[in-house]
């Protein structure tokens, strides 16, 4: 049976200073961290970090009385006449496969009344590992990839940018650099997920200074864009098949409208990001029982097409799909149905 430091053992029962739970030890990551299962849930944790459960048995139970006032909440509140809820929250869901080294999956959530516009940026070692750009429904969530163990020990930082869907002047932008020693001691609930995770709260919306008057010059482009704005304000309201959730029904995978700036990458490094989106899409829609799904993939060289059919294929939650003429995407989209 293993041993470290010969202090814990393989099967000891433990205590989480910091979330206050008890776990007990499977697996050791190394000299300064092992494995703990806290009820199914398997999370790495540094050896300071713990102690013996038998300790907690006669400590009593303290309950802090401090009130805490979220004064950015009311402001907002009282400003736009809105229920403000939670925030926003970046939050990594430890994955432990059954075969193959364990990772964190990434995900922004978006727990408020508000639609969003995001731009995130993945930075490892001060180069972009990843950038994504995309819109977020309100009391939604985006899963943004994954994020690997050993990858924590490459300076990871992340660059967060959120915009109003229609209060231009309302944004928040947070600069996060994670580091290994702290990332460890937040493992909490996680607003939506109902799950834990490790949690960064990014807060709510702060109003931005109204910019200068300055003289607009109407050229054809601009007016192109009044344009397609005015028409996306007047399109038909969606319906939502959850109360908390909205899934839709249609997704987009033309690169542009997944990420910013994809000049420059090859072709595999476009159709990965454009697969994984369609994962992603294909798992919720399965999960909360939509009846059909249209994915948008272009007609191009027919690769994405082709790949999207041999995934369907595999889905046993799939009962067919259809590649036909659409009245608004030709055969550029797919449709498919659930069982």
């Amino acid at each position: 049976m293993k041993t470290i430091r010969g202090k814990y053992k393989q099967g000891d029962k433990v205590w989480l200073h910091h979330t206050q739970e008890q776990g007990i030890v499977i697996d050791f990551v190394d000299m300064f961290m092992l494995k703990v299962d806290l009820g199914g849930l398997v999370v790495p944790v540094f050896i300071e970090d713990l102690e013996f459960y038998q300790n907690q048995d006669n400590k009593q139970e303290v309950i802090s009385t401090t009130k805490i006032v979220l004064t950015e909440a009311e402001l907002y509140f009282e400003k736009y006449g809105q229920e403000v809820a939670t925030g926003f929250y970046l939050s990594f869901l430890p994955i432990q496969p059954a075969e193959g080294a364990a990772f964190f999956e990434m995900i922004l959530v978006n727990d408020t009344n508000d639609d969003i516009q995001f731009d995130i940026q993945l930075l490892l070692n001060n180069e972009v590992y990843m950038h994504l750009k995309s819109k977020l429904a309100r009391r939604y969530i985006y899963k943004m990839g994954d994020l690997a163990y050993d990858e924590l020990n490459e300076n990871p930082e992340i660059i967060v940018k959120i915009d109003h869907r229609s209060h231009p002047l309302l944004k928040l932008e947070k600069r996060l650099k994670i580091k290994p020693k702290t990332f460890f001691k937040d493992l909490s609930s996680t607003p939506i997920l109902q799950t834990s995770c490790y949690n960064y709260k990014l807060g709510f919306f702060v109003e931005t200074a109204q910019l200068t008057h300055q003289p607009i010059t109407i050229t054809t482009g601009l007016t192109r864009t009044m344009e397609r704005r005015i028409q996306e304000n007047f399109k038909p309201p969606v319906v939502r098949k959850h109360e908390y959730f909205y899934i839709p029904d249609v997704i987009d995978l033309h690169i542009e409208n997944l990420i910013d700036r994809h000049q420059g990458m090859t072709n595999a490094e476009i159709i990965t990001i454009q697969l994984n989106t369609f994962k992603y899409s294909l798992e919720d829609a399965i999960v909360h029982r939509l009846e059909k799904l249209t994915v948008i993939h272009g007609i191009g060289t027919g690769r994405l097409r082709q790949e999207i059919f041999e995934i369907l294929k595999q889905i046993p939650a799939v009962r067919s799909f259809k590649n036909e003429h659409h009245y608004r995407y030709g055969f550029g989209a797919t449709e498919i149905f659930f069982r």
